[in-house]
């Protein structure tokens, strides 16, 4: 059965936003694959965000591999390229990682390469979403280009994260940021709208499966691909 963030976790108190909400949710749907060796691509030891505690104690090894020296990775090099031999780990995590490098294809051949036969990839990758620098921000994906990025794979499934009323509701929610009005009256703005964007998210959550028309509308896509 495909997860789904209303399957018991469909509260946002704990989450900093939507998106985060959706992307805790699926890592923690997901954990229990979090065994043997486990590589996170661009992840970070310090310095997280979102609600999400990686599972290390239940792994035989957990390496962090990034480029940036705060966050006190184990290997501090690029997702490109990186120095570790062929078939060492047992569980890729690559998350909010390929939107901020030049060639994402390449890490995801890393990935490939990097794997044991029968491992898998956690990846995830905003569509709908502000340009974000960390510390730039390149592309976006669809549902058909990741399908295309990971056909080497076994089988890979892709998982929406959120549909067209969640989006709606995290611009809203967003889009406060731009609004010039005094701060008493933004304060107010702001509770309004984080009133009208909680209401969005209960009703994008209560009819995930959206119709045809709202099906392309997504803040992003997380991939399970097995090798």
């Amino acid at each position: 059965m495909r997860p789904s963030l209303r399957n018991g976790k469909d509260s946002r108190s704990a989450f900093i936003s939507y998106r985060r909400s959706w992307l805790d949710y699926l890592l923690n749907y997901f954990s229990t694959d979090m065994r043997g060796t486990v590589v996170d691509l661009g992840g970070k030891r310090f310095k997280k965000r979102g609600s999400f505690s990686p599972p290390e104690n239940q792994a035989d090894a957990w390496w962090y591999i990034n480029l940036e020296l705060t966050t006190k990775p184990d290997i501090f090099a690029d997702v490109e390229a990186v120095p570790l031999p062929n078939k060492f780990a047992d569980v890729i995590i690559c998350t909010e990682v390929l939107e901020h490098i030049h060639h994402p294809q390449v890490c995801v051949h890393e990935i490939w390469r990097i794997l044991k036969s029968g491992g898998s990839a956690l990846v995830s990758v905003p569509f709908m979403y502000p340009i974000h620098a960390d510390p730039y921000d390149f592309q976006r994906f669809t549902d058909k280009g990741l399908h295309e990025m990971f056909i080497d794979f076994t089988t890979v499934e892709i998982i929406p994260m959120g549909g067209y009323l969640g989006v709606v509701g995290m611009f809203t929610e967003l889009g406060l940021s731009g609004i010039k009005v005094q701060r008493v009256h933004k304060k107010v703005l702001r509770r309004l709208l984080t009133f009208l964007a909680d209401w969005l998210y209960a009703r994008d959550l209560a009819i995930f499966q959206q119709p045809e028309a709202w099906s392309k509308f997504t803040t992003g896509y997380f991939v399970k691909a097995k090798k």
